[in-house]
């Protein structure tokens, strides 16, 4: 591409030195270099691209109601909130009755159901240390004259004492046998011989 300078020369015109400076100044102020102007038309064709595209993409929304969208929008979030706030109570629930259930465990309880009903569950569950308050009121309850029976070490059961209604002669053992037992029981000896008893 020719300059000015190169386009007045041919055409026979001579410039001073001051004559160029004023037109190249001239030119730099009102025109662009035509590389310039290329990339601004690229440019232009770029966003009139986007915004046909753009265009098409809205025309999926011709006749949506916005306030609807947004209603279900809404809903849906609700929903997912409400059901992940549901899950994190139940595993709260979870972890209260397994720590509830080793406590009475621990503390030697012998009725559960009975001991968790004397606890106030609802200031359990909101404590922020709950197995160290759950161990706390429980130990109230083990202490407390009319609580303390619920808690101790499981009885002893003899086994071979008794007659399950229906067995005659006593666990599956013979008359003989039977009475052996019960004699052995009544002076304070197993009831079953062990071997090399005489």
């Amino acid at each position: 591409m020719k300059n000015f300078e190169t386009i007045l020369s041919d055409a026979g015109v001579e410039l001073t030195d001051e004559q160029k400076k004023t037109i190249t100044k001239a030119i730099g102020e009102n025109y662009k270099p035509l590389t310039d102007w290329e990339n601004e038309k690229t440019r232009a064709d770029n966003l009139e691209e986007q915004l046909n595209t753009t265009k098409e993409s809205l025309k999926k929304f011709d006749g949506v109601n916005l306030e609807d969208l947004n209603k279900q929008i809404n809903d849906l979030k609700d929903n997912l909130s409400n059901a992940e706030a549901e899950y994190q109570a139940k595993i709260a629930d979870r972890d209260f009755n397994d720590i509830l259930k080793d406590s009475i465990l621990a503390a030697h309880g012998k009725n559960a159901k009975a001991i968790t009903a004397l606890l106030d569950l609802d200031t359990l569950k909101a404590s922020k240390n709950q197995k160290e308050d759950i161990t706390a009121a429980i130990k109230v309850l083990t202490e407390a004259e009319d609580s303390k029976m619920l808690f101790g070490e499981p009885e002893a059961v003899e086994i071979g004492k008794g007659n399950p209604i229906g067995n005659v002669s006593g666990h599956g053992m013979t008359a003989e046998e039977k009475e052996n037992a019960d004699c052995r029981a009544a002076m304070g000896l197993p009831t079953v011989k062990a071997e090399g008893d005489k």
